[in-house]
């Protein structure tokens, strides 16, 4: 019971930290937010999935967003995945038409979910308050499905 208890307390610490450092977050697949962030695309789905909402682009497609970013500082963005997709899921991730990532989902962590951190550089960011992010499939595969997107302030490291 400790055991758990502890685990618990330290889960729900992690979520107050990462709910500090969010610049700008997009849930797929919720009207209201997809609109303010400007969603486009080409042969781009949407659904959901365990109480929680996804978008995909197959057969080579694409989607992406805006989101704010914030200028002249490093930031990260964090991506969530389904760790039990697979298939023909192969697809580029890109900010303002840099790829910052190429992502291949095959069963990377069976039966939970996944967070993959992309560092974006000042470079990405410099004189930006939005950057565009850009989910592009590759010929005759499909990217995603992506369940959740972040902008985060990097990780405090405690002072010496």
């Amino acid at each position: 019971w400790q055991q758990r208890e502890a685990e618990r307390a330290a889960a729900e610490r992690e979520q107050r930290e990462l709910a500090a450092r969010i610049v700008d977050e997009i849930r797929p697949h919720d009207a209201q937010v997809e609109t303010a962030h400007k969603l486009q695309g080409e042969n781009t789905a949407a659904g959901d999935f365990q109480d929680r909402s996804w978008r995909h682009a197959s057969d080579g497609g694409w989607f992406s967003y805006e989101l704010k970013v914030l200028s002249d500082k490093p930031q990260e963005l964090r991506i969530t995945y389904w760790g039990s997709d697979r298939g023909p899921r192969v697809f580029d991730v890109l900010v303002d038409g840099t790829k910052v990532a190429t992502q291949r989902l095959q069963d990377n962590r069976p039966g939970e979910f996944l967070d993959e951190v992309h560092p974006l550089p000042e470079s990405l960011t410099q004189g930006k308050e939005k950057v565009t992010v850009k989910f592009q499939a590759h010929p005759e595969a499909t990217a995603g499905g992506v369940f959740g997107i972040r902008v985060l302030r990097p990780k405090q490291t405690p002072e010496p």
